[in-house]
């Protein structure tokens, strides 16, 4: 039960910096120079690896719940 609860908070922290760089690449676009556009791409591949461990994350937590349903049947 206490690793399901890490999990949950680590997605909403994971959700968080999406939401967060997301934000930020909106901001960055309104820039015309090589370094946003620098930095917009080094934000677009952090994005890339979040999205993926979010995904991950959320197959664990998944595999968790019905692990716990089958047990408790």
């Amino acid at each position: 039960m206490l690793t399901r609860f890490n999990d949950v908070q680590e997605l909403e922290r994971v959700n968080m910096f999406i939401r967060a760089i997301a934000a930020d690449m909106t901001e960055m676009r309104g820039f015309n120079n090589e370094s946003a556009d620098s930095i917009t791409l080094e934000m677009e591949e952090a994005l890339y690896e979040l999205r993926v461990r979010k995904l991950l994350i959320s197959a664990l937590i998944d595999s968790n719940n019905v692990g716990e349903s089958i047990t408790t049947h």
